[in-house]
């Protein structure tokens, strides 16, 4: 337990030192591969560690969010020195889980404070500040008894550590919601029957104060992800998206004015629910506004056939005003998207299909009750993938190291699509990589 936690620590102290330092490792230096001496106030911490594990102390990293070691080094007081905080629980003890903060000293870290709490295990760290003084207050969301989630709120100005707020929670996000240059904190928690609240606490001058809380239009239990954002007038929002069990799928957008949260959707969006195909809120043309995914199925004339969607991707106002900025039709299984033009509404349907060779769609213009294809996307996974792209009048379009991708447009796309417009409408899918939420 000891070897492997001074390992951990080890590892995470020495990312600190190659990110402050700046310095790059020439790839034909003699010392490539000589572990790095630390320096004697990591030494210190390090036997400081040491003790407490020797005296019962075991590790409680955090297991969702951003912050996942055991120990992380922060500069809570904007001094330039970095602090460290280790996380261990004691069984035995009234408060077995324990939060240390070490400060630098000389060459040495010392035990600045220690934070205790009835739990055995913290689900998520954060650090902000909260009250616009310069110290990042801790915020950590702890799970209790019967998986009951409360998130407590530290600030450690003194060695008397101060808690500022424990409340019960689903989710957090602290973000300046109106501009005032201080951060809000907004906790998604349950009311009496379980649906989803949304409480604002701010910075009074003395406290942490709820200032205005919201009703949201799905329980707790749907609550899948609280994303921050911005709208398109640049106001800061947060997204929140509900997932039920049927795979609906329905996000409440939340800004603030005049201190008071609001839904910014309009009476028609409002309540509006969509088949969620695992994509969430984000910036996805890359204009600094946040879009929402909106998916409408093609048309389907053969009703044994499979449903597919193209998302429309839209922005919002802070009137509830919405705008569509563009059309997707994402292929999840075969690791590709495709940029719809605008005319292709109703009046485009979609099958696919999959074999030995990989899989192909084949997008098709409606005619009455007939259909008539106009160009198929390949993606070729065979051994012999290279050459299945490159047979006559198919168009490649990207290779990857299992996959190749091909396209081939019929009838010379139609007067739906062109070469050209294909190849800038085509894309590859990326993966989005989360380590949970707070």
């Amino acid at each position: 337990m000891a070897k492997a936690f001074r390992i951990t620590l080890f590892v995470a102290l020495f990312a600190a030192l190659t990110t402050l330092s700046g310095c790059g490792v020439s790839p034909m230096s003699e010392t490539l591969y000589r572990l790095p001496k630390l320096p004697k106030e990591y030494e210190s911490l390090e036997e400081k560690i040491d003790e407490l594990i020797a005296q019962g102390a075991e590790s409680a990293a955090p297991t969702s969010g951003s912050n996942l070691q055991s120990v992380q080094m922060v500069d809570l007081d904007g001094d330039g020195e970095e602090e460290a905080l280790a996380f261990f629980r004691r069984a035995g003890d009234e408060r077995p889980l324990k939060i240390y903060v070490f400060r630098a000293a000389a060459d040495s870290y010392e035990q600045y404070c220690v934070i205790e709490g009835t739990s055995n295990s913290i689900y998520s760290v954060n650090y902000v500040d909260l009250d616009g003084d310069g110290w990042r207050e801790i915020l950590a969301g702890i799970r209790g008894e019967l998986d009951v989630q409360n998130l407590s709120v530290w600030t450690v100005h003194t060695s008397e550590p101060q808690r500022l707020l424990l409340t019960g929670y689903s989710r957090y996000a602290a973000r300046d919601m109106d501009g005032d240059g201080q951060q809000d904190l907004i906790v998604l928690r349950s009311d009496e029957e379980n649906y989803a609240v949304a409480d604002d606490y701010f910075w009074d001058g003395a406290e942490l104060t709820l200032r205005s809380s919201i009703h949201l239009t799905s329980t707790v239990a749907e609550l899948s992800r609280l994303t921050s954002g911005t709208l398109s007038d640049g106001e800061s929002a947060l997204f929140v998206t509900f997932v039920t069990q049927d795979g609906a799928a329905a996000t409440d957008i939340l800004t603030m004015s005049d201190g008071t949260l609001r839904s910014v959707k309009s009476a028609a969006d409002a309540g509006k629910v969509y088949h969620f195909l695992d994509l969430y809120p984000s910036d996805m043309n890359g204009d600094g506004v946040t879009e929402v995914p909106e998916p409408a199925p093609f048309a389907q004339l053969d009703p044994k056939a499979g449903v597919y969607y193209r998302v429309c991707w839209r922005q919002y106002d802070a009137a509830g005003k919405s705008t569509a900025v563009r059309e997707i039709y994402q292929d999840a299984q075969s690791g590709w998207n495709l940029i719809l033009p605008e005319d292709w509404d109703e009046r485009v349907s979609l099958t696919r299909s999959s074999g030995a060779e990989g899989t192909s769609v084949t997008f098709s213009r409606v005619n009455g009750e007939e259909t008539e294809p106009f160009l198929t996307i390949y993606a070729f996974t065979a051994d012999n993938r290279a050459q299945l792209a490159m047979r006559s009048g198919r168009i490649l379009l990207a290779r990857q190291a299992e996959v190749t991708y091909a396209a081939e447009l019929i009838g010379d796309g139609m007067g739906m699509i062109d070469e050209q417009t294909l190849r800038d409408a085509f894309g590859l899918n990326t993966v989005e990589w989360t380590t949970g939420e707070n």
